[in-house]
């Protein structure tokens, strides 16, 4: 803004002046609000997955044949145990 040195802006040359910035300025903030609001639920899908997992290694510890797919009751139950139902 060098050559505006000398002279005042007017209330919209201000506007438009700063509007970029500013406009920039609240996108990142937004995009970093929304990222930080995700966590939570990263979170909780990582330690039901993990859960999930373990359930399914420990049931089929117990040597049922023909339940090592998606839809067997390996599987059903240890979505059940996870959600706590």
């Amino acid at each position: 803004m060098s050559d505006h040195s000398n002279q005042s802006l007017t209330p919209r040359e201000m506007v438009r002046a700063h509007a970029y910035p500013v406009l920039g300025a609240v996108s990142t903030l937004s995009l970093l609000t929304i990222a930080l609001l995700q966590i939570p639920q990263a979170v909780k899908a990582h330690r039901y997955n993990r859960c999930v997992d373990a359930q399914i290694k420990l049931r089929q510890s117990s040597g049922l044949q023909g339940q090592n797919g998606p839809g067997k009751l390996i599987y059903l139950k240890a979505v059940q145990h996870c959600e706590g139902l």
